[in-house]
C-alpha cells in the first residue's frame, strides 16, 4: 500500500507530482526529452527540456485560492503583457484544446491538480543581484505593471482574490484563537490587533477614495524576479490580486525590512517607480501600514503550517513584532 501523500517527504511528493506533470504534458504539443524538478515548495515546478526552447510546467497546490478562474486570470494577464508590452514575462503555452490551463491526476496524489506550461525565464534571482540600480529597476518594473492594468480588463468577470481585508487568502484566521495562544505573548497579541485595525481602516480609506482597484502581481519580491543581462523579468504571477498600488509596493518592500540599508533600498525602489508613475502613497505611513499587514498575513499562514514549513512559530512571532516595532507605534 502506498504511503499517504501528506506523510511523504518533499522529495517523495515531488516524485508523484512528476508523474502527474508528465500526464499533463500529454495535452501539449511538446517533445519532452527531460523533466527536471526545480522546486516543490508549495507548488511543484518542473523544467521541461525539449529539442527547442525549454519550458516549465507548474503543478498547482489546491490550496490558497488558486481556483480555475483565478489561474485563468493569471494566464490572461500574462498573455496581454506578452502582446501589449515589452515587459519580459513567462509566456503561457496553450494546450492542444487551446486552453492555457489543464488538469491531471496520478496514482498516489489525492486529487486532480491544475497545471500550466510557461516559457522558461533565464537568469538568476534578483535576491543574488541586489544592487541599488537593480532595485531601482524593480521599482520601474512594478510601475510598468501598474500602468498596464490601468486599462487592462478581463473579457468576463473573474473570481480573483481581493485585498479588501488584511487576511484576503481563503484560510482561517487563527492569530487570536486559543490554539495559538502559546505561540505569542499577550503583549504581542494586543500589538498585532492594533495594527490589524489600522490596516483595515487604511483599506476602507482606499475603497472610499474613488480610485478604482486594479489587478496587481501580489508577490513581486526579489525571489520572484529573474535578472539576465540587465533585464528584470517578473515571474510567479499565481498570487495576483485585485487591489491598490500601495498594497503591491508594501508587499515588495516587506522583504527588505531586515536589511541594514533598508532606507536606501526603499529610496532606490521609489526612484525607479517614480521614473514611470507618480508615487501612489496618499499620506505618510500608508505603505508602512500595509507592510505590517503583510507580516501579519504571513504570521497567520505560519501559525497554521509551521510543522510543514519546519519553522518555530514563536520565533516567527518575535520577528513580526520586531518588524512592526521598526514602523513605530500604532
Amino acid at each position: 500500500m502506498k504511503k499517504a501523500f501528506e506523510y511523504l517527504t518533499e522529495r517523495g511528493r515531488a516524485r508523484r507530482l512528476r508523474t502527474l506533470a508528465l500526464n499533463a504534458l500529454g495535452n501539449y504539443d511538446l517533445d519532452c526529452r527531460r523533466l527536471k524538478l526545480v522546486t516543490n515548495h508549495l507548488n511543484g515546478i518542473f523544467k521541461v527540456e525539449t529539442p527547442g526552447e525549454p519550458w516549465i510546467i507548474r503543478v498547482s497546490t489546491p490550496e490558497g485560492g488558486h481556483t480555475r478562474s483565478h489561474i485563468e486570470a493569471e494566464t490572461a494577464w500574462l498573455s496581454a503583457l506578452t502582446r501589449e508590452t515589452h515587459i519580459s514575462v513567462p509566456r503561457p503555452l496553450p494546450a492542444r484544446d487551446g486552453n492555457f490551463l489543464t488538469s491531471a491526476s496520478a496514482s498516489g496524489v489525492p486529487e486532480e491538480r491544475f497545471c500550466c506550461v510557461f516559457s522558461w525565464v533565464p537568469g538568476v534571482d534578483l535576491a543574488s543581484r541586489l544592487t541599488y540600480e537593480n532595485i531601482r529597476s524593480q521599482g520601474r518594473l512594478m510601475a510598468q505593471l501598474h500602468e498596464h492594468t490601468k486599462t487592462f480588463q478581463f473579457s468576463d468577470k473573474r473570481d480573483i482574490l481581493v485585498f479588501d481585508k488584511v487576511f484576503y487568502f481563503p484560510e482561517p484566521v487563527v492569530i487570536f484563537e486559543d490554539s495559538t495562544a502559546e505561540m505569542m505573548t499577550p503583549r504581542q497579541r494586543r500589538k498585532f490587533q492594533a495594527w490589524i485595525e489600522r490596516a483595515e481602516n487604511a483599506i476602507r480609506s482606499l475603497v472610499s477614495s474613488g480610485e478604482p482597484a486594479r489587478i496587481l502581481h501580489g508577490d513581486l519580491h526579489q525571489w520572484n524576479i529573474r535578472v539576465s543581462r540587465g533585464i528584470l523579468s517578473p515571474i510567479d504571477f499565481e498570487d495576483l490580486i485585485i487591489g491598490w498600488p500601495v498594497q503591491d509596493i508594501a508587499i515588495s518592500l516587506y522583504y527588505y525590512q531586515d536589511e541594514k540599508d533598508y532606507p536606501a533600498k526603499r529610496d532606490a525602489f521609489r526612484e525607479g517607480y517614480c521614473s514611470v508613475s507618480p508615487w501612489p502613497e496618499r499620506q505618510v505611513g500608508e505603505i508602512d501600514t500595509f507592510l505590517a499587514a503583510r507580516g501579519l498575513s504571513l504570521l497567520n499562514f505560519v501559525l497554521q503550517n509551521w510543522k510543514m514549513l519546519d519553522m518555530d512559530p514563536k520565533n516567527f512571532s518575535n520577528r513580526i513584532e520586531m518588524r512592526i516595532d521598526q514602523l513605530g507605534e500604532s
